[in-house]
């Protein structure tokens, strides 16, 4: 796995964890509102709904934020939670200071950052809440006897120990996202080395075929042609003749499969061109039209299994849509290659997908898990009767060499 994409992920889990923190504040506003209802001083209750109003709004407008431009940094949560306990302190502040209820919500925040998996900000965060509970109870313990104090301390003592706690487990979550990820980092080492190893015996398949079988049957074609030019025979001509047919039948087919194998064009033109003739060959299998869209800069990484996708999507429509028309778009956009294919025909439930996976066929399933473990996203939107969409999404990274082969096409017929 790149830097890029470590970073990639540790972005994508933050934000996962502000939306979850969102939640969790909006949430929060019911038991302020409970806290709220019977303040010990009611000369008070204005500032206190002001307040409650005041944090609703802010609960609100920062859930609605983040729907929009999810927080991918912790910098811009902890900005969100400082409000939060600057809020939450004047609520308690003006609702009874260190006996109001509004005071368990610092035991709360101490444990929401848990959320974030980063131990040293759980840690910080949680101080945070014992200093902002301390400058919250210093006047009302100013005005009260030393011995009624203690309560404070204690309070102080519990929000100590829920802090530890919610950095005991904020290390031990870590870890296990840890662990996660390096499983994840070896899973697709053994991907690419599982695809690099299927690209070479494809390659090693395919020019044994194109130097071993197809030249012997080119060679005995000749041999036929030069054998039905010295007969006279015409029964014996005609068998001759049927006889060069077959031999030419099977020089297409064994071409054909030699280009399924490993496609010269993918090597030699790059993957615009070979998803465009891969297209055509199906299209002419199944009967429909393919409208293509192909707008990339240049080389991309992960061409062949772009290129494997596609194929397999492409079998999937002869085989089962019956559609009458394909659309089929290639395009770079920011950081990732972006690869649809959509057709008009049957369709079927995406939910197929994942269980011929988990029952052990292959095809689009093992597809789908190849694209996701190379850090990509396979979507699938489809539906009985509604045709289909599939978005493959991969990291654009830096191209390596282009599939490797011979970059000329086969030969044509007659010719060695």
């Amino acid at each position: 796995m790149t830097t890029h994409h470590r970073e990639e992920r540790l972005g994508g889990a933050t934000a996962l964890a502000s939306r979850r923190v969102a939640w969790i504040r909006l949430a929060l506003a019911v038991p302020l509102f409970m806290a709220g209802r019977r303040p010990p001083d009611v000369s008070y209750r204005h500032w206190f709904d002001g307040l409650l109003v005041a944090y609703l709004l802010w609960a609100v407008g920062r859930m609605l934020w983040i729907r929009r431009r999810p927080v991918a940094d912790v910098r811009g949560a902890a900005g969100a939670v400082v409000v939060d306990l600057a809020l939450i302190t004047a609520l308690a502040a003006v609702s009874g200071g260190p006996d109001s209820p509004v005071r368990y919500a610092y035991f709360l925040w101490s444990t929401a950052t848990v959320l974030w998996q980063m131990p040293k900000v759980t840690a910080v965060f949680g101080a945070a809440c014992m200093v902002c509970y301390a400058a919250m109870s210093v006047p009302h313990a100013l005005t009260q006897p030393p011995e009624e104090s203690w309560d404070i301390v204690v309070d102080e003592a519990y929000l100590l120990w829920t802090v530890c706690a919610s950095v005991l487990i904020a290390v031990l979550l870590a870890r296990r996202s840890g662990r996660v990820a390096e499983l994840l980092r070896t899973r697709e080492l053994l991907l690419d080395d599982a695809l690099a190893a299927e690209t070479r015996e494809r390659s090693r398949v395919a020019d044994a075929l194109h130097d071993g079988a197809v030249q012997t049957l080119l060679a005995a074609l000749h041999d036929l042609e030069e054998a039905e030019a010295a007969v006279t025979d015409p029964a014996a001509s005609a068998a001759l003749d049927r006889a060069q047919g077959e031999v030419r039948r099977t020089v297409r087919e064994m071409r054909e499969i030699i280009f399924n194998l490993h496609p010269q064009i993918l090597a030699a033109a790059g993957l615009g061109a070979a998803l465009e003739a891969a297209g055509e060959r199906f299209a002419r299998r199944g009967g429909f039209r393919v409208h293509y869209d192909v707008r990339l800069p240049g080389r991309v990484g992960h061409e062949a299994l772009l290129y494997s996708t596609a194929r397999e999507l492409l079998r999937n429509i002869v085989r089962h849509a019956r559609a009458d028309d394909v659309w089929l778009t290639l395009a770079a956009e920011g950081d990732e290659t972006v690869l649809t294919v959509r057709d008009n025909g049957v369709g079927f439930d995406p939910h197929v997908v994942r269980e011929r996976l988990r029952a052990g066929h292959i095809g689009l399933a093992s597809h789908s898990v190849r694209v996701e473990s190379a850090g990509g996203r396979f979507t699938v939107e489809s539906a009985p009767g509604g045709g289909t969409m599939i978005e493959v999404r991969l990291p654009t990274a830096a191209p390596g060499p282009p599939p490797g082969g011979p970059a000329s096409e086969p030969p044509p017929e007659g010719r060695a």
